[in-house]
């Protein structure tokens, strides 16, 4: 056995790397002496969980003064295994991850209703990522704030330092150092400590109101985990095809480019000199003073009927549909065919989640031929069931306006609504309804609603003088936030508002509010055993694979399942039952 101490603010740690299966019984000592609760960590080939040459090669676990790193892939799974199993509670910093590593590699499951997750700890307090003026999240983000910057900074840069003298990329050099390097050794044990003693040092500086989220914050994160893990089946036939037309009509396309004088269509300035050689003018300049060609400018030579435009736009598009779909998902497909999204419970500062893996939020609105590439399981079809005006209704629940919630419960047409009442179309009044929860001013509606300034801040007018509540919403929000620097959520969440962009609080408040109610009805779904059928998340709408034979009823279960009633205001669903294949709920059948 292999012993290293460092100081960590200020105390003396110990790190104990078990090298013999003789090793294995002072571990175990450790294990019998912290039945209470333990810090646990996980070493392995990459993070790519589910590909065919993933490894584990170490489970740590410790406890604020001393660390035990088991190599489970040199002296097996057993020791790790009954630990797991024996320990009353398990501190992890990002659980999701080290659990499913810990089931995929270890057959271990049911664990999550003992864990602590400092990285949900650490949101409660502060959601707000580096770039925000927050703490972060990850462990040398939080170490670095919360326990020692020196350790921070050493310690947990030891795998990059090692990359570096070993020439060897960061992302390969977890798989290739050998187990008995001090440094390797030293990291992977000093991970379990500093998780200890965040969740000492985080645990009572959550808010008094934000405690009730705790609990429901890791349940969340295991529901997500389950669609992690299950995973979202490839059809790899239909995707390798789409794949290879992509690639010929981007061969195509740039070809034509290439016939009006543009052989780069990546290329800012040579695009600018043909279009400028047709006659096109391009008023616009960025930061920078280069002329400006956007997919703005594009659009609109495209529909006046400029060919070149259009083989540009062409081009770029079936580019960058295979280069940043189609073709990440048959590399990141598993030996079964499935695709693995990474779900992010808590990514914003809003706690609002995000995906990546299958970028379903991303994904081109409307479009089936990104969507079809994936497939329920055998025997079954395609569920999807939304909010219906979510955030809209949220927003008349929060604020209590009459005239709004009238109109939900009336089902009228709150878009007509607000249009009538500025003088516009109804396509303008729909903008502004979400345009104003969003906080955007009127030059920002103008240009996405294509009108003037004036007529903008004509409807904006029109929009409060329809609700009034909801502006005496927003301004209630603004005082709070520039008093406290903060705004409470009816779920208990603190959301920090940065003093110059005190507006945002109404759009804060909105958006957390409706994550949290698309959170609550993911539990009501785990609760009723529906997790295992249930494939994504995406803002307001939940996507899942049910047997073909109970599809409606499913579907309508789902439904009332995640239906709910906030502060008087009913938010009911839209089930939808499709074919086989994603793409068919956007008219593309199997």
């Amino acid at each position: 056995m292999k012993t290293y101490t460092r100081v960590v603010n200020g105390s003396q740690v110990t790190i104990n790397a078990v090298e013999t299966h003789e090793d294995i019984q002072d571990f175990v000592a450790f294990g019998k002496a912290n039945l209470g609760w333990l810090a646990c960590d996980t070493e392995t080939t990459g993070l790519d969980i589910y590909s065919d040459n993933f490894r584990l090669r170490t489970v740590q676990f410790g406890n604020e003064r001393e660390a035990w790193v088991l190599p489970v892939e040199r002296l097996g799974r057993l020791p790790a295994i009954a630990a797991l199993l024996n320990v009353n509670k398990l501190v992890f910093q990002n659980a999701s991850y080290d659990l499913q590593v810990l089931e995929q590699c270890l057959g271990v499951k049911g664990l999550w209703s003992k864990v602590v997750d400092t990285k949900i700890l650490a949101h409660l307090i502060d959601p707000r990522g580096k770039t925000e003026g927050g703490t972060g999240h990850s462990l040398e983000d939080l170490t670095r704030h919360y326990i020692d910057a020196d350790i921070a900074d050493g310690v947990k840069g030891l795998m990059k330092a090692l990359a570096a003298d070993t020439k060897t990329p960061v992302a390969q050099v977890f798989a290739t150092v050998d187990y008995s390097n001090p440094d390797y050794q030293l990291y992977a044990g000093m991970d379990t400590i500093l998780a200890a003693r965040l969740a000492r040092k985080l645990m009572p500086l959550v808010p008094a109101e934000s405690k009730p989220l705790i609990r429901s914050e890791h349940k969340l994160a295991e529901v997500c985990a389950v669609m992690e893990r299950t995973g979202f089946l490839l059809d790899v036939d239909y995707t390798t095809k789409l794949s290879g037309r992509l690639s010929e009509i981007q061969d195509k396309s740039e070809s034509e480019a290439a016939g009006f004088g543009c052989e780069n269509v990546n290329s800012t300035e040579q695009v600018a000199d043909v279009l400028e050689a047709r006659g096109h003018k391009i008023p616009e300049r960025t930061p920078c003073g280069k002329r400006k060609v956007d997919k703005v400018l594009l659009t609109r030579l495209v529909e006046q009927g400029d060919e070149f435009a259009k083989s540009v736009v062409t081009a770029k598009q079936a580019r960058k549909w295979r280069t940043t779909w189609v073709d990440g998902f048959l590399t990141q497909m598993d030996g079964a065919g499935r695709c693995h999204p990474a779900i992010n419970p808590l990514r914003a500062r809003t706690a609002r989640m995000s995906i990546t893996g299958i970028p379903a939020q991303t994904l081109p609105a409307g479009d089936w031929m990104i969507r079809r590439c994936f497939l329920a399981d055998q025997g079954q079809v395609m569920v999807s069931v939304d909010y219906q005006a979510q955030e809209l209704r949220v927003l008349a629940a929060l604020s209590g306006d009459q005239t709004m919630q009238k109109a939900f419960r009336n089902n009228d047409d709150l878009h007509q609504i607000t249009a009538d009442a500025s003088g516009v179309d109804r396509k303008i009044g729909k903008m502004v309804n979400f345009a104003y929860v969003y906080g955007s001013g009127p030059r920002n509606i103008a240009e996405q609603a294509g009108i003037g300034v004036d007529t903008a801040k004509k409807v904006i007018q029109g929009f409060e003088k329809s609700y009034p509540q909801v502006k005496r919403l927003s301004q209630e929000l603004q005082k709070q936030a520039r008093r406290d620097g903060f705004i409470n959520t009816p779920f208990g969440r603190r959301l920090p508002v940065d003093q110059e962009r005190p507006y945002a609080a109404l759009n804060y408040m909105v958006q957390s509010s409706s994550r949290d109610i698309t959170a609550g009805g993911l539990m009501r779904l785990h609760d009723a055993g529906i997790t295992p059928y249930l494939r994504l998340p995406i803002h307001d709408e939940v996507l899942a694979s049910v047997p073909a034979d109970k599809a409606e009823k499913a579907a309508k279960k789902i439904g009332e399942l995640m239906c709910t009633r906030f502060k008087g205001v009913f938010i009911g669903t839209d089930p939808e039952v499709g074919g086989r294949s994603w793409g068919s709920l956007y008219g593309s059948d199997y």
